[in-house]
Protein backbone atom coordinates (compact mmCIF):
# COMPACT_ATOMS: atom_id res chain seq x y z
CA UNK A 1 0.00 0.00 0.00
CA UNK A 2 2.67 2.23 0.71
CA UNK A 3 4.49 1.42 -2.66
CA UNK A 4 4.01 4.50 -5.15
CA UNK A 5 3.94 2.36 -8.26
CA UNK A 6 0.60 0.96 -6.88
CA UNK A 7 -3.24 1.58 -6.91
CA UNK A 8 -4.80 0.70 -3.85
CA UNK A 9 -7.74 -0.38 -5.97
CA UNK A 10 -4.90 -3.26 -7.61
CA UNK A 11 -4.41 -4.63 -4.48
CA UNK A 12 -6.65 -7.87 -4.07
CA UNK A 13 -8.89 -7.82 -0.80
CA UNK A 14 -7.94 -11.07 1.53
CA UNK A 15 -9.75 -12.42 4.23
CA UNK A 16 -9.21 -15.18 6.80
CA UNK A 17 -11.57 -18.32 6.31
CA UNK A 18 -15.11 -17.52 9.24
CA UNK A 19 -14.53 -20.33 11.73
CA UNK A 20 -17.27 -21.26 14.52
CA UNK A 21 -14.83 -18.98 17.46
CA UNK A 22 -15.40 -15.99 14.94
CA UNK A 23 -19.50 -16.72 14.99
CA UNK A 24 -19.40 -17.12 18.80
CA UNK A 25 -17.54 -13.84 19.22
CA UNK A 26 -20.02 -11.83 16.59
CA UNK A 27 -23.05 -13.37 18.69
CA UNK A 28 -21.91 -12.45 22.06
CA UNK A 29 -20.34 -9.06 21.29
CA UNK A 30 -23.12 -5.90 22.39
CA UNK A 31 -21.47 -3.87 19.73
CA UNK A 32 -23.56 -5.05 17.42
CA UNK A 33 -26.35 -4.12 19.35
CA UNK A 34 -24.96 -0.08 18.80
CA UNK A 35 -22.61 -0.02 22.21
CA UNK A 36 -18.96 0.19 23.02
CA UNK A 37 -16.68 -0.03 25.73
CA UNK A 38 -15.76 2.91 28.07
CA UNK A 39 -12.91 3.75 30.16
CA UNK A 40 -14.57 1.50 33.02
CA UNK A 41 -15.03 -1.10 31.10
CA UNK A 42 -19.08 -0.84 30.68
CA UNK A 43 -20.94 -0.83 27.64
CA UNK A 44 -22.20 2.48 27.11
CA UNK A 45 -24.36 3.89 23.64
CA UNK A 46 -22.05 4.26 20.77
CA UNK A 47 -22.39 8.09 19.26
CA UNK A 48 -19.96 6.25 16.47
CA UNK A 49 -22.13 3.60 15.14
CA UNK A 50 -25.75 2.27 15.02
CA UNK A 51 -27.27 -1.06 15.85
CA UNK A 52 -27.58 -3.92 13.59
CA UNK A 53 -29.29 -5.53 16.07
CA UNK A 54 -32.20 -4.95 18.65
CA UNK A 55 -31.56 -5.52 22.62
CA UNK A 56 -34.53 -8.16 22.65
CA UNK A 57 -33.23 -10.44 19.91
CA UNK A 58 -29.60 -10.21 21.27
CA UNK A 59 -30.66 -11.51 24.67
CA UNK A 60 -32.77 -14.01 22.74
CA UNK A 61 -29.51 -15.48 21.51
CA UNK A 62 -27.86 -15.00 24.67
CA UNK A 63 -30.36 -17.43 26.25
CA UNK A 64 -30.05 -20.40 23.66
CA UNK A 65 -26.34 -20.12 24.04
CA UNK A 66 -26.69 -20.55 27.52
CA UNK A 67 -28.44 -22.90 27.20
CA UNK A 68 -26.46 -24.92 24.70
CA UNK A 69 -23.52 -24.37 27.05
CA UNK A 70 -21.32 -27.14 28.60
CA UNK A 71 -18.23 -27.22 30.69
CA UNK A 72 -15.67 -29.92 30.08
CA UNK A 73 -14.36 -31.53 33.37
CA UNK A 74 -11.58 -34.28 33.93
CA UNK A 75 -13.29 -37.63 34.20
CA UNK A 76 -10.02 -38.51 36.17
CA UNK A 77 -8.47 -35.23 37.73
CA UNK A 78 -4.23 -35.28 36.96
CA UNK A 79 -2.06 -36.58 39.62
CA UNK A 80 -0.41 -32.86 39.99
CA UNK A 81 0.91 -32.27 43.79
CA UNK A 82 0.11 -30.03 45.55
CA UNK A 83 -3.72 -29.56 44.50
CA UNK A 84 -5.93 -28.23 46.56
CA UNK A 85 -3.33 -27.24 48.86
CA UNK A 86 -2.77 -24.11 47.91
CA UNK A 87 -5.39 -20.62 48.31
CA UNK A 88 -4.42 -17.45 48.01
CA UNK A 89 -4.08 -15.84 51.38
CA UNK A 90 -6.05 -12.39 50.18
CA UNK A 91 -9.56 -14.18 48.65
CA UNK A 92 -8.96 -17.75 49.69
CA UNK A 93 -8.95 -18.70 46.01
CA UNK A 94 -6.90 -22.47 45.19
CA UNK A 95 -4.00 -22.16 43.09
CA UNK A 96 -3.98 -24.60 40.37
CA UNK A 97 -1.57 -26.69 39.31
CA UNK A 98 -0.38 -26.81 35.38
CA UNK A 99 2.38 -28.09 33.54
CA UNK A 100 4.31 -25.72 30.95
CA UNK A 101 7.29 -27.19 29.19
CA UNK A 102 8.04 -29.42 31.44
CA UNK A 103 7.79 -26.85 34.75
CA UNK A 104 5.08 -27.63 37.15
CA UNK A 105 3.50 -23.95 37.46
CA UNK A 106 0.44 -22.62 40.06
CA UNK A 107 -2.31 -20.12 39.11
CA UNK A 108 -4.44 -18.70 40.84
CA UNK A 109 -7.52 -16.83 39.20
CA UNK A 110 -8.42 -14.58 42.18
CA UNK A 111 -11.72 -12.80 42.67
CA UNK A 112 -11.88 -8.87 41.03
CA UNK A 113 -10.01 -6.66 43.61
CA UNK A 114 -8.16 -8.98 45.33
CA UNK A 115 -5.26 -7.49 46.15
CA UNK A 116 -2.77 -10.41 46.18
CA UNK A 117 -0.41 -9.84 43.16
CA UNK A 118 1.48 -13.05 43.21
CA UNK A 119 -1.05 -15.29 41.06
CA UNK A 120 1.75 -17.78 39.42
CA UNK A 121 4.55 -19.59 40.61
CA UNK A 122 6.67 -22.71 40.11
CA UNK A 123 6.64 -26.18 41.99
CA UNK A 124 10.55 -25.23 43.14
CA UNK A 125 9.46 -22.05 44.99
CA UNK A 126 6.58 -23.08 47.31
CA UNK A 127 8.96 -26.51 47.66
CA UNK A 128 11.16 -24.42 49.25
CA UNK A 129 8.90 -22.32 51.27
CA UNK A 130 7.20 -25.36 52.61
CA UNK A 131 10.91 -27.02 53.43
CA UNK A 132 11.58 -24.30 55.35
CA UNK A 133 8.61 -24.23 57.31
CA UNK A 134 8.69 -28.14 57.95
CA UNK A 135 12.77 -27.59 59.40
CA UNK A 136 11.74 -25.04 61.80
CA UNK A 137 9.10 -26.95 63.55
CA UNK A 138 10.49 -29.11 65.48
CA UNK A 139 12.24 -28.09 68.65
CA UNK A 140 15.92 -27.65 69.04
CA UNK A 141 18.12 -29.27 71.83
CA UNK A 142 18.73 -26.03 73.94
CA UNK A 143 14.71 -25.62 73.63
CA UNK A 144 14.33 -29.30 74.63
CA UNK A 145 16.36 -28.84 77.66
CA UNK A 146 14.12 -25.55 78.65
CA UNK A 147 11.03 -27.68 78.25
CA UNK A 148 12.37 -30.28 80.84
CA UNK A 149 13.80 -27.67 83.46
CA UNK A 150 10.30 -26.31 83.45
CA UNK A 151 8.23 -29.22 83.30
CA UNK A 152 10.08 -30.18 86.60
CA UNK A 153 9.06 -26.71 88.08
CA UNK A 154 5.81 -26.83 86.87
CA UNK A 155 5.18 -30.26 88.80
CA UNK A 156 6.43 -29.46 91.87
CA UNK A 157 3.75 -26.62 91.98
CA UNK A 158 0.86 -28.39 90.63
CA UNK A 159 1.51 -31.17 93.36
CA UNK A 160 0.88 -28.72 95.78
CA UNK A 161 -1.87 -27.69 93.82
CA UNK A 162 -3.19 -30.94 93.15
CA UNK A 163 -3.71 -32.10 96.45
CA UNK A 164 -6.00 -29.14 97.58
CA UNK A 165 -8.29 -30.36 94.73
CA UNK A 166 -8.02 -33.99 95.81
CA UNK A 167 -8.95 -32.35 99.48
CA UNK A 168 -12.27 -30.67 97.89
CA UNK A 169 -12.91 -33.54 95.47
CA UNK A 170 -12.98 -35.46 98.99
CA UNK A 171 -15.20 -33.32 100.41
CA UNK A 172 -17.69 -32.90 97.73
CA UNK A 173 -17.88 -36.78 97.67
CA UNK A 174 -19.10 -36.91 100.94
CA UNK A 175 -21.81 -34.92 100.63
CA UNK A 176 -22.96 -36.44 97.97
CA UNK A 177 -22.77 -39.96 99.67
CA UNK A 178 -24.27 -38.70 102.59
CA UNK A 179 -27.17 -36.86 99.95
CA UNK A 180 -27.76 -40.52 98.29
CA UNK A 181 -27.81 -42.52 101.28
CA UNK A 182 -30.40 -39.77 103.19
CA UNK A 183 -32.66 -40.29 99.61
CA UNK A 184 -32.38 -44.29 99.42
CA UNK A 185 -33.84 -44.55 103.28
CA UNK A 186 -36.33 -41.71 103.53
CA UNK A 187 -37.63 -42.42 99.77
CA UNK A 188 -41.26 -43.30 101.51
CA UNK A 189 -41.23 -40.11 103.48
CA UNK A 190 -40.08 -37.84 100.79
CA UNK A 191 -42.90 -39.07 98.49
CA UNK A 192 -45.66 -38.76 101.48
CA UNK A 193 -44.57 -35.50 102.65
CA UNK A 194 -44.58 -34.26 98.70
CA UNK A 195 -41.19 -33.03 98.86
CA UNK A 196 -40.43 -34.78 95.93
CA UNK A 197 -42.43 -36.71 92.99
CA UNK A 198 -41.56 -39.79 92.11
CA UNK A 199 -40.04 -38.99 88.89
CA UNK A 200 -38.02 -35.72 90.46
CA UNK A 201 -36.73 -38.43 92.69
CA UNK A 202 -35.33 -41.32 90.22
CA UNK A 203 -34.05 -37.77 88.56
CA UNK A 204 -32.16 -36.26 91.62
CA UNK A 205 -30.83 -39.85 92.39
CA UNK A 206 -29.21 -40.10 88.86
CA UNK A 207 -28.18 -36.40 89.02
CA UNK A 208 -26.40 -37.41 92.27
CA UNK A 209 -25.41 -40.73 91.00
CA UNK A 210 -23.52 -38.34 87.59
CA UNK A 211 -22.11 -36.41 89.91
CA UNK A 212 -20.28 -38.84 91.99
CA UNK A 213 -18.90 -40.55 88.87
CA UNK A 214 -17.31 -37.84 87.85
CA UNK A 215 -15.71 -36.64 90.93
CA UNK A 216 -14.30 -39.85 91.00
CA UNK A 217 -12.67 -39.59 87.56
CA UNK A 218 -11.73 -36.07 88.17
CA UNK A 219 -9.15 -38.28 91.17
CA UNK A 220 -8.08 -40.21 88.55
CA UNK A 221 -6.25 -37.69 86.60
CA UNK A 222 -2.40 -37.27 87.49
CA UNK A 223 0.48 -35.52 87.17
CA UNK A 224 2.26 -38.02 85.47
CA UNK A 225 0.35 -37.02 81.97
CA UNK A 226 1.94 -33.69 82.15
CA UNK A 227 5.33 -35.80 81.60
CA UNK A 228 3.72 -38.39 79.20
CA UNK A 229 2.35 -34.92 77.29
CA UNK A 230 5.97 -33.39 77.25
CA UNK A 231 7.53 -36.84 75.70
CA UNK A 232 4.77 -37.24 73.20
CA UNK A 233 5.86 -33.85 71.78
CA UNK A 234 9.28 -34.44 72.25
CA UNK A 235 9.12 -37.81 70.12
CA UNK A 236 7.50 -35.82 67.65
CA UNK A 237 9.81 -33.29 67.28
CA UNK A 238 12.25 -35.98 66.82
CA UNK A 239 10.10 -37.62 64.14
CA UNK A 240 9.75 -34.19 62.21
CA UNK A 241 13.67 -33.82 62.30
CA UNK A 242 13.42 -37.05 60.85
CA UNK A 243 11.49 -35.70 58.11
CA UNK A 244 13.59 -33.12 56.94
CA UNK A 245 15.96 -34.57 54.98
CA UNK A 246 13.60 -37.30 53.77
CA UNK A 247 11.63 -34.40 52.19
CA UNK A 248 14.75 -32.80 50.22
CA UNK A 249 15.33 -36.03 48.33
CA UNK A 250 11.49 -36.82 48.04
CA UNK A 251 9.31 -36.89 45.00
CA UNK A 252 6.84 -34.25 44.16
CA UNK A 253 3.85 -36.55 44.98
CA UNK A 254 5.65 -37.92 48.48
CA UNK A 255 6.38 -34.21 49.57
CA UNK A 256 2.92 -33.77 48.89
CA UNK A 257 1.90 -36.49 51.38
CA UNK A 258 4.02 -35.11 53.78
CA UNK A 259 2.64 -31.80 53.76
CA UNK A 260 -1.07 -33.10 54.05
CA UNK A 261 -0.21 -35.32 57.13
CA UNK A 262 1.49 -31.90 58.79
CA UNK A 263 -0.56 -28.54 57.35
CA UNK A 264 -4.09 -27.80 56.94
CA UNK A 265 -3.55 -24.68 55.41
CA UNK A 266 -1.31 -23.03 53.34
CA UNK A 267 -1.59 -19.68 52.04
CA UNK A 268 0.52 -17.33 49.06
CA UNK A 269 0.69 -13.65 49.25
CA UNK A 270 3.04 -11.56 47.88
CA UNK A 271 6.11 -14.16 48.18
CA UNK A 272 5.45 -15.17 51.62
CA UNK A 273 3.61 -18.31 52.43
CA UNK A 274 1.51 -18.46 55.38
CA UNK A 275 0.32 -21.84 57.40
CA UNK A 276 -2.04 -23.35 59.82
CA UNK A 277 -0.64 -26.73 61.26
CA UNK A 278 -2.80 -29.64 61.48
CA UNK A 279 -4.12 -31.23 65.43
CA UNK A 280 -1.27 -32.61 67.21
CA UNK A 281 1.21 -29.51 65.11
CA UNK A 282 -0.51 -27.02 66.69
CA UNK A 283 2.66 -27.31 69.79
CA UNK A 284 5.01 -26.20 67.16
CA UNK A 285 3.06 -23.32 65.73
CA UNK A 286 3.59 -21.11 68.57
CA UNK A 287 6.76 -22.64 70.03
CA UNK A 288 8.00 -23.62 73.27
CA UNK A 289 4.08 -22.87 75.05
CA UNK A 290 3.80 -24.23 78.22
CA UNK A 291 1.50 -27.14 78.18
CA UNK A 292 -0.16 -27.77 82.07
CA UNK A 293 1.34 -24.44 82.90
CA UNK A 294 -0.64 -23.08 86.57
CA UNK A 295 0.60 -19.76 86.30
CA UNK A 296 -0.67 -19.50 82.98
CA UNK A 297 2.75 -18.00 81.36
CA UNK A 298 3.69 -18.93 78.56
CA UNK A 299 7.23 -18.00 76.44
CA UNK A 300 6.59 -18.07 73.23
CA UNK A 301 9.95 -18.37 70.85
CA UNK A 302 8.07 -17.72 67.21
CA UNK A 303 10.13 -18.50 64.33
CA UNK A 304 8.18 -18.71 61.55
CA UNK A 305 5.05 -16.79 60.31
CA UNK A 306 1.84 -18.96 61.19
CA UNK A 307 -1.66 -17.69 59.69
CA UNK A 308 -3.99 -16.07 62.18
CA UNK A 309 -6.91 -18.85 63.47
CA UNK A 310 -9.55 -15.61 62.95
CA UNK A 311 -8.48 -14.74 59.37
Amino acid sequence: MLDENHEVVDILKASRPVTENHISRILTSPFYTGKVLNSEGVYIESISHEAIVDDKLFEQVQSILKKKKTSVHYTEKLDQPLRGVVRCANCERVYTPYTKKGIQYYNSRCVKGCENNFKNFNFDFIDEKIGGLISGLYFTDEEIEQMDAKTGTDVALLEEKRQKELDQIERKKKKVREDLAYIRSNKLTLLKTGVYTPESLMEEEEKLNKNLSSFQEQEQVSDVAMHETMKDIQKLSELIKDVVPYYNFAKPQEKERIVRVIFSELYVAENTLEYKCKKGFECFENRFDAFCDPTGNRTPITALKRRCPNR
